[in-house]
């Protein structure tokens, strides 16, 4: 069955709350994980306390900076 997260999810429910796991992370650490509604791959906290999106880009994981208030819908 497929997965979706929060960002692009058709449901009511995400199966993979990316606000959720981003409250979770210790600075440092990141989250991986297989969305099949678009291309986000990971969450990951920098020793700061920043939080970016890993999304796969033509083959390549890049970093998006988000702020929690993005990844809450």
């Amino acid at each position: 069955m497929a997965e979706f997260c929060s960002e692009c999810t058709p449901f009511e429910y995400p199966d993979i709350d990316l606000a959720a796991i981003a409250l979770d992370l210790s600075p440092g650490r990141s989250e991986s994980f297989i969305c099949e509604g678009c291309n986000n791959r990971a969450v990951y906290k920098d020793e700061k306390g920043g939080l970016y999106l890993a999304k796969a880009e033509d083959g390549v994981i890049k970093l998006h900076p988000v702020i929690i208030e993005q990844l809450m819908k």
